[in-house]
């Protein structure tokens, strides 16, 4: 048996679990530790990524248990984290699953409380310590995976809502689609097998490689109407967590609490890519780092970033452990 979990949509290494914060999750946190306090956004950020943290946690386990219990005959792959298009924009697969007998959408909900699907409308709701509370329809997101699922890869998809939480109950199922415990998730993909189906799972696999730049899925900053002018430029202090470095006889010292670095300008560009893409225009370099001399951010840039063939352009190195590190031990 062999099989491969792809995080996001980098292809990772054979049994990979993941590392860290997820691309998405990351994205969110850099924006919101980014967002000026009063800026009237930055709460419905937060909220944001409070639910994809939970939704996080969910699918860690899920990835978990999967590469630990999955038992399937020959090679497979379980991608996770796509976004493919459907109809005018894009939609996203929590976890797809491509075997030469089974494509498989899995759309994973960490909840807790009573669940009350409304096949008549197509509604969702919960009841939690006695609470109801209309919720997005797990059914409706997963149609839409596995729509979009079938029309990318031209064959029939099929689709499982997985409850990862031990804390939440069923009490109106849905219509379309199954939806049970995680546990139960191996035995479940295992019965989906068709025998009967032979599908080339190398040409999927190439055809997701060469997706990889184009379903990205919507830009995290237009969806919430942010620009880069809307964000706190200037370089973090580790020590504190604030962006309150100067760069003074050649460190970088916070006015804060007087933390020194050499290299703190190199956690703020990685924050930059995670944001804008690894293209830093020279001209907004001087912004968010917050130096004014073109010879210091010359010597700044030149072991973080490589040169291009544009004029005013370089490209961050891209190294996002740092960032990973730092912010995990806050939104762990």
């Amino acid at each position: 048996m062999f099989f491969l979990i792809v995080s996001g949509l980098c292809i990772g290494k054979e049994k990979e679990t993941g590392c860290g914060l997820e691309a998405k999750v990351l994205k969110l946190v850099v924006l919101y530790e980014r967002l000026p306090m009063g800026n009237s956004v930055r709460d419905e950020v937060y909220r944001e990524l409070k639910r994809a943290l939970a939704g996080a946690a969910g699918e860690k386990r899920t990835k978990e248990l999967l590469e630990r219990e999955l038992d399937l005959e020959g090679k497979f792959s379980i991608y996770h984290g796509l976004s493919l298009p459907y109809k005018n924009g894009y939609t996203e697969v929590d976890f797809l699953l491509v075997h030469a007998h089974l494509i498989s959408v899995m759309e994973v909900k960490n909840m807790v409380g009573d669940f009350y699907f409304d096949s008549a409308n197509f509604q969702f709701h919960r009841i939690i310590e006695g609470r109801t509370e209309g919720m997005r329809n797990p059914e409706t997101q997963l149609h839409r995976a596995v729509k979009a699922s079938e029309k990318f890869f031209s064959r029939k998809v099929h689709g499982t809502i997985v409850l990862s939480s031990r804390s939440g109950r069923v009490a109106v199922p849905p219509k379309l689609y199954p939806i049970i415990a995680l546990d139960y998730l191996p035995f479940h993909l295992e019965k989906l097998v068709d025998p009967k189906l032979s599908l080339n799972l190398d040409e999927f696999e190439v055809l997701l490689r060469r997706s990889r730049g184009h379903y990205n899925g919507p830009e995290l900053l237009k969806k919430h109407k942010l620009t880069r002018e809307s964000l706190e430029a200037g370089v973090r202090c580790l020590g504190c967590g604030r962006i309150s470095c100067e760069w003074i006889d050649r460190k970088w010292r916070c006015g804060r609490c007087g933390g020194v670095s050499s290299n703190a300008h190199e956690f703020a560009l990685q924050e930059y890519a995670v944001l804008f893409g690894l293209e830093l225009p020279t001209t907004f370099a001087y912004k968010w780092l917050r130096v004014e001399d073109k010879y210091i951010l010359y010597r700044l840039l030149e072991k973080s970033t490589t040169k291009s063939n544009k004029r005013g352009i370089r490209y961050i190195k891209e190294n996002r452990d740092a960032l990973i590190e730092y912010f995990q031990q806050i939104y762990s």
